[in-house]
């Protein structure tokens, strides 16, 4: 598709299509006749200039044409391509015999054989075969592989001196094998020539006769390889196959730097022969590489890419290239960085070599590739003598100001720097032998001494101190302020923080942030530091211990990140030492919080358990946010915390501080904040409820309920605070079923039982009030329809004053309620109940007497009256724990039965309807509200049928008897049938949950009446009134006692009638689980006790054994028979202790009485290891008996 046109360069062709027979004449390597243009070279590299300086100028070198000298020097045997349009049929069936022979000699090349590279080319093989992925010829193989295979391709008219596609000729592979001879046959030498310089030991007569021949060579031995990428044509007759590996070819040559002469290569794989051979031989040592660099500079580069560089043959050609005039760019002051031939020597510890490069001027302050200078590749390496050489060699530009061993690597550091971080005392003592100063200061504002304290090593920290305490330099601070003391202390070194003190340290400076040490030693936990600190010089610096940082650096003192950072050893000490265990931190970023917050941030349970062992009275601080430290574990989701705040004594209702709308409840912010609070909650009641014995029949055993986690502990007298507090978070968590916890049912009852009788006076006087009202209503109208006159107990007089009084106890009551519950009592329903049937009982009395006794409103205003009151009645004998069930699962009933009556009523809205019509609008529809209540009594099975249909309304309903009849029989089938079956499934469909909520509901509304009637009972108007004894006996009857306990094999214990049977039996089947679950862990512990003795015992038996069986020297036909019989004995060691834990165990387990199961599962699991290890064991042994 893109064969043509602008866009066919950018997609390969096809190795395999060939050239266009148009093309076949072109002449090899040649560009085709439609590029006109020769192929521009790329930039190259600068040369140097005069002074030894960079290049100032692009030199303008030739392409390299070679086809007339290599016409006349070699033979060809290359077919010339023909000139006619069509190829003779003969030669294109040769093609692909040709490629195949090219292939096979490519391969021969490779596997170094002679005789078959001859034979192959005999038969045709094209001696300019070329690899097509890279373009490498046989040419370029044979010369990188030496032998006598390159002078045979010569000899059948191999082109020398072409470029693969990265540029390289066979010379350049040459001088990187160390190829002298192919290098001579490559440059045309004659055959004697060749021979004399093949000798590594080249006599000066052959040097000189090679130079006479320089001028011929000269242009080829500077050859550089191409900046880009070549894109050439091959003949066809030079391709290899498509079965060619040419992966094979590309990754066996080296990959070259662009712009590299052979000279280049050989100086880079310290080729001594094979440089010299191309000085010789006309090479330019100055000629510079795409980055500016010269043969002298690469020398010995092929050290970094695991060439193996002979020390000798590196400085011999140093001194070549030094003798030659090659100049150096890269061992500069400003150079680039990059790796330097005296990187190299400093490397190799070639000290002759760092003579001849520091005598020839080079820059010891040039940088390598990372940033180093050859002084510092000394540290970083550890090679003593090299940088002794280099440290104390006399520099003649050197700044008399300034030692050279100050020099600074690309981060600043000097080489006594280098070597204090590396921990090489020998590079320190020369660095400060050779004069380093030890105030230079590094990027980051660090000096030695400060890299001294943070390594910790005392021997390179002596050394440095001996000077810095001359030059008063031991409190230098770096760039954050740090000084040596906060560095040893910051990496936990004690003895350099001794030293450092003794040697005169400060301990009161202060970093930025105003942090000082005690600071950074709470917050890294080192307690040994801390411990030293505080009691230097007899606790000078204690005031300090209290210290606050600034905001921008937590606004925390010691203790703060001594908890921050989980250091339970160095809050312990803190503490000990009288730390401030109420110090606030700074309003931002943590509001002012006390340390027990910070351990609730971060649920540290240990650390917030070492401060309140220390103070309880910590968990009633509040931080700006008016948060306790119970609230801030609760917002965190600390689970760990809340449980121990809750088993210390934190009130779970306590609220935050601020407006009241928002006020906060701990517990509303735990059931919000942490993961599935109920089960959490849970799990906290059940751990309140134990035993000390698993059995309940035995006398001894005694169950213990513990209430204090629902009690708050600030106020005893608001008990039910907690449980209300509970009931204000909603329901979104199910967290209303906590209420049928038997720690929280028992704890109700129990309060229950302690306010009964203020409810019962409370009952009397309500019930005083409905039995007045009923009677006065009786005395009233009962006897007036009758015409009889009321007995005298009956005088409506007299009840009506006692309707009076009694509306006047209740008014009183209700307004305490008012005062208590506030505006939460004008939303219940039986506030208004009440409330309507006071004030018609108070206007009925006042009607009868000033209304005429005919006016019927006074009846009306009675039936309204009674009704109420009867039902407030029934609300209040619904608080009673036997009685509330019921009457709550008639509420939910009949709200179940309103909502499908609201549903279902404009079903029943149409019957009525058409009813009222069909009848002619008669009794008993004469009216729309007449036939919906007839149409609702006959939906309760009332139809009166034969009264609808007599004869006498049949008669009326002749025309329409027949549609009236059918509207009947629908209304009988889905009013009648379908829609009351319904509305008692629905009512009661599942009466297992109907009785749950309906418990949860009871023991909801219980809490709400409990703690009205707790707050109204502990009232401050009664003990202004009561007498001090009396309103003592009320508050000593109200209180629930916070622990009880009750033994459930006594049956006549004080408390063990208290509870009802069914939550009693609810608190034993708790205790009982706790017991088990408590025994289980125990054993447990103690059976990873037991392992882990057993795992010592073993390791300890194998260890012996080792020892024993390490004698000075081994005789090698008694090795298997030691192994063997150390296995046999590993394995019954093994046997002996798995016997041994397994009785144990089993006898443990026996005396608790606990289950066995899980304990012999995990017991089975370590047999079938172990046996796994005898089987690994004995083929072990029998691999050892082998040997």
């Amino acid at each position: 598709m893109w064969t043509k046109g602008p866009f066919a360069g950018l997609f390969s062709k096809d190795v395999e299509q060939g050239i266009p027979e148009e093309d076949e004449n072109l002449a090899p390597l040649l560009p085709p006749n439609n590029e006109r243009a020769p192929r521009r070279s790329p930039v190259r590299a600068k040369k140097p200039s005069s002074n030894n300086g960079p290049p100032a100028y692009n030199p303008t070198l030739q392409k390299l044409q070679l086809e007339p000298y290599s016409a006349i020097s070699t033979p060809d045997s290359t077919p010339a391509p023909d000139t006619g349009y069509d190829y003779s049929r003969k030669w294109r069936r040769s093609d692909r015999r040709l490629r195949r022979l090219n292939t096979e000699l490519l391969e021969a090349i490779e596997k170094h054989d002679v005789e078959e590279v001859e034979r192959l080319l005999k038969a045709g093989a094209n001696a300019n075969a070329t690899c097509r992925l890279d373009l490498v010829s046989a040419c370029h193989m044979a010369a990188m592989l030496g032998g006598d295979t390159l002078d045979l391709l010569v000899k059948y008219g191999a082109e020398k001196n072409r470029q693969d596609r990265l540029g390289r000729t066979p010379l350049h592979l040459a001088a990187y094998a160390g190829n002298a001879r192919q290098m001579a046959i490559l440059l045309d030498f004659p055959e004697d020539m060749q021979i004399r310089v093949d000798n590594d030991d080249m006599s000066s007569e052959a040097e000189e006769d090679v130079r006479k021949i320089s001028k011929l060579t000269k242009e080829m031995v500077n050859v550089r390889c191409d900046l880009g990428e070549i894109d050439t044509v091959l003949p066809k007759t030079w391709k290899d196959n498509i079965d060619h590996n040419c992966m094979d070819i590309k990754g066996s040559l080296p990959l070259l730097r662009p712009g590299w002469t052979p000279l280049h290569v050989a100086a880079s794989c310290a080729r001594r022969h094979c440089t010299r051979l191309l000085l010789a031989a006309g090479a330019n040592p100055n000629i510079c590489d795409i980055l500016g660099r010269t043969p002298l500079d690469v020398a010995g580069s092929g050290y970094y890419h695991d060439q193996e560089i002979n020390s000798k043959n590196f400085t011999e050609v140093i001194k070549m290239l030094l003798q030659a005039g090659s100049q150096f760019h890269s061992m500069k002051p400003d150079s680039t960085n990059l790796d330097t031939p005296l990187h190299t020597a400093a490397e190799m510890s070639n000290i002759d070599c760092i003579n001849v490069l520091l005598g020839a001027g080079v820059s010891v302050t040039c940088f390598n590739e990372p940033g180093e200078t050859p002084l510092h590749l000394c540290v970083k390496k550890q090679l003593e003598l090299p940088l002794q050489t280099l440290a104390s060699y006399a520099y003649r530009d050197a700044d008399p100001m300034r030692a050279i061993i100050d020099v600074k690597d690309v981060d600043g550091h000097t080489v006594l720097q280098a070597a204090v971080e590396a921990a090489w005392v020998p590079g320190v003592c020369i660095a400060l032998e050779a004069g380093a100063d030890v105030t230079i200061k590094a990027n980051d504002g660090e000096t030695p001494i400060h890299s001294a304290a943070t390594l910790g090593n005392l021997d390179v920290l002596n050394e440095i101190l001996s000077l810095a305490k001359q030059k008063d330099f031991i409190d230098y601070q770096n760039d954050e302020g740090e000084t040596p003391l906060v560095k040893a202390i910051k990496h936990g070194h004690l003895s350099c923080v001794q030293v450092l003190l003794e040697e005169g340290a400060s301990i009161t400076i202060v970093m930025p942030g105003d942090v000082n040490v005690f600071h950074v030693a709470a917050e890294y936990g080192h307690l040994d530091i801390l411990k030293l600190l505080l009691e230097y010089k007899d606790g000078i610096a204690e005031d300090m211990i209290n210290a606050i940082t600034l905001s921008d650096r937590r606004g925390f003192g010691p203790i703060h990140f001594a908890v921050y950072e989980n250091n339970l050893e160095c809050v312990e000490y803190l503490i000990s030492k009288h730390v401030d265990i109420r110090l606030r931190t700074t309003s931002i970023p943590h509001h002012s919080s006390t340390p027990l917050h910070l351990a609730a941030l971060k649920n540290y349970d240990s650390v917030a358990e070492a401060i309140l062992k220390y103070d309880r009275t910590t968990l009633q601080e509040v931080n700006s946010l008016g948060w306790y430290p119970l609230h801030t574990a609760g917002h965190h989701g600390s689970r760990d915390t809340i449980a121990l705040f809750l088993r210390e004594g934190a009130d779970l209702s306590a609220c935050t501080d601020g407006p009241k709308k928002y006020k906060r409840s701990a517990i509303d912010m735990i059931i919000n904040n942490l993961s599935k609070p109920t089960e959490f909650f849970e799990e906290m009641f059940d751990s309140y409820i134990c035993s000390n014995i698993q059995n309940f029949q035995d006398s001894k055993c005694q169950v213990t309920v513990d209430y204090r986690i629902l009690m708050p502990t600030i106020c005893e007298m608001e008990q039910m605070k907690v449980i209300q507090a509970l009931l204000k978070t909603g329901n979104r968590q199910c967290q209303r079923r906590l209420l049928v916890h038997p720690l929280v049912e028992s704890f109700l009852y129990l309060k229950w039982n302690a306010l009964l009788p203020f409810f019962y006076t409370i009952i009397a006087v309500y019930a005083l009030f409905v039995s007045s009202l009923t009677i006065y209503i009786v005395s009233i109208f009962f006897y007036k329809d009758t015409n009889a006159s009321p007995p005298a107990p009956l005088n409506p007089i007299i009840w009506g004053y006692m309707i009076y009084s009694t509306i006047f106890l209740i008014i009183v009551e209700e307004i305490f309620y008012m005062n208590v519950k506030s505006t939460r009592y004008f939303l219940q329903l039986e506030t208004w109940i009440k409330f309507f049937s006071i004030v018609l009982a108070g206007i009925l009395p006042l009607s009868m007497a000033f209304v005429s006794s005919s006016a019927e409103w006074p009846r009306h205003i009675a039936t309204c009256a009674l009704l109420l009151s009867w039902i407030e009645l029934m609300f209040l004998l619904s608080r009673f724990p036997n009685w509330g069930y019921y009457v709550l699962m008639f509420g939910k009933v009949a709200a179940n039965v309103v909502k499908i009556l609201l549903t279902f009523a404009f079903l029943v809205i149409g019957f009525s309807l058409s009813f009222m019509i069909q009848f002619h609008s008669e009794i008993p529809f004469d009216g729309p509200w007449a036939a919906f209540v007839k149409t609702m009594v006959m939906m309760t099975s009332e139809f009166d049928y034969v009264a609808l249909f007599d004869e006498t309304h049949t008669k009326e309903l002749a025309t329409s008897l027949i549609i009236v009849r059918l509207i009947f029989v629908i209304f009988l089938i889905l009013a009648a049938i379908v829609l009351m079956n319904l509305m008692v499934g629905v009512a009661v469909n599942d009466i297992n949950d109907l009785e749950i909520l309906g418990n949860i509901r009871r023991l909801a509304k219980q809490v709400e009446f409990l703690g009205t009637l707790d707050n109204l009972v502990y009232n401050k108007f009664f003990n202004i009134v009561l007498p001090n004894k009396l309103s003592a006996r009320i508050r000593s009857r109200r209180k629930v006692m916070s622990v009880i306990s009750f033994c459930p094999g006594q049956p006549r214990w004080r408390f063990h009638k208290t509870i009802p049977s069914r939550i009693k039996n609810a608190i034993l089947d708790k205790a009982q689980e706790q017991k088990k679950q408590m025994e289980m862990e125990s054993n447990m512990e103690s059976f990873r006790t037991m392992m882990f003795e057993m795992h010592e015992a073993i390791t300890k038996k194998e260890v012996k054994a080792v020892e024993k069986t390490e004698p000075v020297k081994y005789e090698p036909s008694a090795m298997p028979r030691m192994k063997y019989d150390e296995i046999i004995k590993r394995l019954n060691s093994l046997d002996e202790g798995v016997s041994k834990v397994k009785g144990q165990v089993g006898g443990y387990v026996e005396e608790t009485k606990s289950p066995l199961d899980k304990l012999n599962v995990k017991i089975d699991q370590i047999s079938l290891e172990i046996e796994a290890i005898k089987e690994f064991l004995t083929r072990l042994e029998s691999k050892l008996g082998n040997l």
